[in-house]
């Protein structure tokens, strides 16, 4: 397969709403982190170093900033495979077209909306560590209460 071919594949991905949670290259990076490309292997490993990410950095823009990187390889990782080149020439590809399709906001809302695809990954152990962090919250207040009232 000619690059312009490949790099015809990779822009066809990426056409219509790339922010709608069920874009086809969304819903397939999902398949991708969840081991339905490599296998449960590659999600086990996804899985182990997302909740790596979420017990260094907790919840929030510290977590998200944490695996920005690692989405990005990923999503270039999974479209390289899809278009059967490297995922530096994917990432290439990408790049330059979200910049030239839209305003440039697009390419950083579009790493946001795969940071929340990734994170869905390990979205059972997120809702539980919020509630340890609501109870670990509210039993130091607890506790504050009583030193300040004793």
């Amino acid at each position: 397969m000619e690059n312009t071919d490949k790099k015809t594949r990779i822009i066809q991905g990426l056409q219509g709403g790339i922010l709608h949670p069920d874009h086809v290259s969304r819903r397939f990076f999902r398949c991708w982190l969840d081991g339905s490309y490599l296998g449960e292997d590659h999600y086990r490993a996804n899985r182990k170093y997302l909740l790596s990410c979420l017990a260094e950095n907790g919840l929030g823009i510290k977590l998200e900033i944490a695996i920005r990187g690692w989405v990005i390889s990923e999503f270039c990782k999974y479209t390289a495979h899809d278009a059967d080149c490297s995922p530096s020439y994917a990432q290439k590809v990408i790049v330059r077209y979200i910049r030239r399709k839209s305003h440039s906001n697009l390419l950083d809302m579009f790493t946001k909306a795969l940071i929340r695809d990734a994170l869905y990954l390990i979205d059972d152990e997120m809702k539980e560590y919020s509630k340890e962090m609501d109870l670990m919250e509210a039993k130091l207040k607890k506790s504050l209460k009583e030193r300040e009232s004793a």
